[in-house]
Formats: structure tokens, C-alpha cells, sequence
């Protein structure tokens, strides 16, 4: 039983954690295009992070992402032309807390009693990586992956790698996408 109630509160607490996680993904690709072909990448940077260990960070994160889906990372020349594009942005979020007390008027709740409700404003750093897969010969793009998420600014450098691997690692969790007969 003990071990079922520890399960039980492993289990709500991943979902839980899940649910509260605010990375945004879209992905688009042309559907003409025959995936198959590509063997190799190169990448490249569009607007890279202005923070060279984020940069470094980035590449490490993608090339171990497209990697795992069966591509080769080559110097140059590659099949595709894998361009990464980092903005920072931010995000307004309204917090608002009521607290206080209400009184006993004979019969019923209410009327007597303080009642207080106090809003702050926070900005929320964020992040939004673009990236394109260019067919090489072609100069053409045939894929396209965003990801939008909130920045943590209290992490270890490994949480900071844990997370851009992550994030990678879903982007391209389908690519490359399957081909419909």
C-alpha cells in the first residue's frame, strides 16, 4: 500500500508538472517535399542569443536533437541547411491576491469585515527559437519549428542544458515528418 500511495504521488506530481509547463510549439514543412533524402546538416545561425554559452548551449541542444531522428552534422555542404534564430522577448502577467475577513451578523455570513485585493505586475522573460531546414541545393525551406517558452533566471547551468536539450528535443520529436501515400 505504501508503495502504491508513493507511486500515486510521483505520478500527480510529473502531471502536474507537466500541465504547468508554458512551452509553445508549432511546426510546419512542405508536404511535397521527400524527407528521405536528407543524410546530412549544417548549422547556421540566423540571430543568434547574444550570450555566446547560450549560443553554445543551443547547438549542443539542436545537433543532439536532429542527430537522434538519423541526420549526420557535417562542417559543410550538408543536405539541409539547418538555420537557428533566438529573440528575446517578454510577457506581462497580472497577479492578483484578496485576503481579509468578513463578520457575523446574526443569522448569515457577511457585511461586517475587511475585505482587500491587491494586483502587481510582472514582466516574464521569454524566449522564442525559429528554426528552418533549408534544402541545400535548392536554397529552399522545407521545414520550420518555433518554440516560445518562459526564461528561467534562477537555474545551475545544467538546468539551463536540461531544458534547451528538451526543448529540442520536442521541436523535432516528428521530424522528419512522414510521408502520406
Amino acid at each position: 500500500m505504501k508503495k502504491f500511495l508513493i507511486r500515486s504521488m510521483v505520478v500527480g506530481a510529473l502531471a502536474l508538472a507537466a500541465a504547468c509547463s508554458t512551452l509553445q510549439l508549432s511546426v510546419d514543412y512542405d508536404t511535397a517535399t521527400d524527407f528521405s533524402k536528407y543524410r546530412t546538416f549544417t548549422l547556421k545561425h540566423g540571430s543568434a542569443p547574444k550570450d555566446s554559452i547560450a549560443e553554445s548551449r543551443l547547438d549542443t541542444a539542436l545537433e543532439a536533437a536532429i542527430v537522434s531522428r538519423g541526420l549526420t552534422r557535417v562542417p559543410e555542404g550538408g543536405d539541409l541547411t539547418i538555420i537557428s534564430h533566438f529573440k528575446l522577448g517578454s510577457e506581462t502577467q497580472l497577479n492578483t491576491m484578496n485576503y481579509g475577513y468578513t463578520g457575523w451578523l446574526g443569522w448569515r455570513w457577511g457585511g461586517l469585515g475587511m475585505q482587500t485585493q491587491t494586483t502587481t505586475v510582472e514582466e516574464i522573460p521569454t524566449g522564442r527559437l525559429v528554426v528552418d531546414a533549408v534544402d541545400a541545393k535548392t536554397g529552399k525551406a522545407v521545414w520550420r519549428g518555433i518554440a516560445k517558452d518562459r526564461i528561467s533566471q534562477s537555474g545551475t547551468p545544467e538546468d539551463y542544458q536540461k531544458q534547451a536539450r528538451e526543448v529540442a528535443s520536442e521541436l523535432f520529436a516528428n521530424f522528419p515528418p512522414s510521408q502520406k501515400k
